[in-house]
C-alpha cells in the first residue's frame, strides 16, 4: 500500500503525514502555459494506491484526473480516490435549472472514466450522491470530527438548531451525543442562489447556547442572518458547526461582522486566511482511522465513521 497526495503542502496532508507514511514520489510540475504534469518518481505496479486530493478549483480536478491516468499507465494494481470534499456536490439534480448540467454526476462519470476502485469522502452535499459511482463509495461522516471538541467545551443549555430544512438529520445526528440538549428549526427560503428571501425560526432559544450544524459555509450569508435571526429570540451563545469551509466572495467579512461567536470549519479544503471567529480541526484522524481500517480489511459497519451504508 502506498499514499500519495496530489496537495503536498496543504495543512491536511501536513496532519496524515504525522499518522500515515506519505509517499514523497509524485510530482506535478506545471509550465508556463499552465498544464500540468504529474509524475510518479517510484514503482507503483500492482500496488493498492490511496490518493488523496484536496478539490476546490478547476486546476484541482484536471491535475487529479491526470495523476489518476498516470497511476493507470503505471500499471497500479487498485485505486482508492480520497476527496475530503466532493467537487461540484451542490450539483446533484437540475432542479430549478432547467437546461442545465448535473455537475456531480459529470464529475463522478469524469472519475469513473479514467478508472477508479474506490471513493472516499467527508459529508456529501446529497446522500443520493454515491448512487452516482458504479464503485465502492465510502461516506464518512464529518460530525465525528467535532464531537470531541464540543464535549471539551461543556456548554450547559445546549441547543442545535438546523439553519435549514436540508441540515436536520446532522443535527439530530449531532444532538444524540449531548442528551439533555434540545432541538430548533429555520425555515429558509431562497429566491435564487446565494440570496435569501426571508428566514423564519421553530423553536424555542432563548437563554440556550446554539450550535448549528451544516455541511458546508459558502458566502456566509446564511450564517450571518440566521445568527441575528437566532440573537434576537434571545439566544446567549451561538456557534456554528461547517464540516467544509468553502468561503468564497466576502465570507470572512460576514462571519466577522455576525452574531456567531464561533465558526468552526475542517481543514477538507485548506484555509490560510485570518479570521479570529474560525476555528479549524483537523479532518485527518478520521481519513487516517478508515484508511487504516481498511488496511487490515476491518469492516467499517463496525465503527463509527460512516454516514449510513457503504455502497457495494
Amino acid at each position: 500500500m502506498k499514499i500519495f497526495t496530489i496537495n503536498l503542502n496543504t495543512n491536511l496532508s501536513k496532519e496524515i503525514s504525522n499518522k500515515l507514511e506519505i509517499n514523497k514520489n509524485l510530482v506535478i510540475e506545471k509550465f508556463k502555459d499552465g498544464e500540468l504534469l504529474p509524475k510518479f518518481t517510484t514503482s507503483i505496479r500492482n500496488e493498492e494506491v490511496y490518493l488523496i486530493s484536496q478539490i476546490k478549483t478547476s486546476d484541482d480536478i484536471i491535475a487529479t484526473c491526470l495523476t489518476l491516468d498516470a497511476a493507470k499507465r503505471c500499471g497500479v494494481g487498485k485505486i482508492n480516490l480520497v476527496l475530503p470534499y466532493m467537487p461540484y456536490s451542490r450539483q446533484d439534480k437540475l432542479g430549478d435549472h432547467i437546461r442545465s448540467s448535473i455537475g456531480a454526476k459529470m464529475i463522478s462519470d469524469l472519475f469513473q472514466s479514467i478508472g477508479i476502485n474506490q471513493v472516499i469522502s467527508i459529508d456529501l452535499h446529497n446522500d443520493s450522491i454515491p448512487g452516482f459511482f458504479n464503485c465502492s463509495f465510502i461516506h464518512l461522516n464529518g460530525n465525528r470530527i467535532f464531537k470531541d471538541y464540543i464535549k471539551n467545551l461543556d456548554i450547559e443549555d445546549l441547543c442545535f438548531v438546523s439553519p435549514d430544512q436540508g441540515a436536520i438529520k446532522k443535527n439530530i445526528d449531532f444532538s444524540k451525543s449531548f442528551p439533555d440538549s434540545c432541538l430548533s428549526v429555520i425555515n429558509k427560503k431562497r429566491v435564487k442562489p446565494n440570496e435569501i428571501h426571508s428566514m423564519e425560526l421553530i423553536g424555542d432559544v432563548k437563554d440556550k447556547n446554539i450550535i448549528m450544524v451544516d455541511d458546508l459555509i459558502d458566502t456566509g450569508h446564511t450564517l450571518k442572518k440566521a445568527s441575528i435571526l437566532l440573537k434576537e429570540n434571545g439566544a446567549k451563545t451561538i456557534r456554528a458547526i461547517s464540516t467544509h469551509g468553502v468561503l468564497s466572495g466576502n465570507a470572512i467579512e460576514n462571519i466577522e461582522t455576525s452574531e456567531l461567536d464561533e465558526l468552526i470549519i475542517s481543514d477538507t479544503i485548506d484555509f490560510n486566511k485570518k479570521c479570529d471567529k474560525i476555528k479549524v480541526i483537523s479532518s485527518s484522524e478520521i481519513i487516517f482511522k478508515v484508511i487504516f481500517n481498511l488496511s487490515i480489511k476491518r469492516s467499517l459497519a463496525e465503527t463509527d465513521l460512516i454516514n449510513g451504508s457503504v455502497s457495494n
